[in-house]
């Protein structure tokens, strides 16, 4: 579980994060994850740091909200809680440079990244598929 909530938290692009991520965003319990449950997974994960509640994460927001999972992460004793928010995800999320992460801009991320942990590109993910990348993502 300490393992599944750090990979989830730092939302990086390790094949890795699929396993987590999928077991985690198979919202309706069926063994496989849609895109559509990826992206809504990631997006309400994301928008917890949304302290103001207008829609977007400011940086400001962004660093508190990393903060908050920092803190619950070390407090569970997770190797590397150091790290959690510092891979400059909130950069690369924000596409336009306007300093804030909007849920299309968050989409437009994960999309992608559903698609390169979807192996058979049939539209979801299933518990072997994350399985095998999370094995290729131990020989690395």
């Amino acid at each position: 579980m300490r393992r599944l909530l750090l990979i989830t938290t730092m939302a990086v692009m390790a094949a890795s994060a699929a396993n987590a991520q999928a077991l985690l965003a198979d919202a309706n319990k069926d063994g496989k994850v849609t895109k559509t449950e990826y992206q809504n997974n990631r997006r309400a994960f994301l928008l917890r740091a949304d302290h103001d509640k207008d829609g977007k994460i400011s940086a400001a927001e962004w660093a508190k909200g990393a903060e908050r999972v920092r803190s619950e992460v070390r407090e569970q004793g997770v190797d590397g809680w150091n790290i959690v928010g510092k891979a400059g995800l909130f950069a690369t999320l924000d596409t336009d440079k306007d300093g804030y992460v909007t849920p299309a801009e968050i989409d437009a991320a994960t999309g992608p990244r559903f698609d390169k942990y979807d192996l058979n590109h049939d539209g979801v993910i299933t518990r072997s598929e994350a399985n095998k990348l999370d094995k290729l993502a131990g020989q690395h």
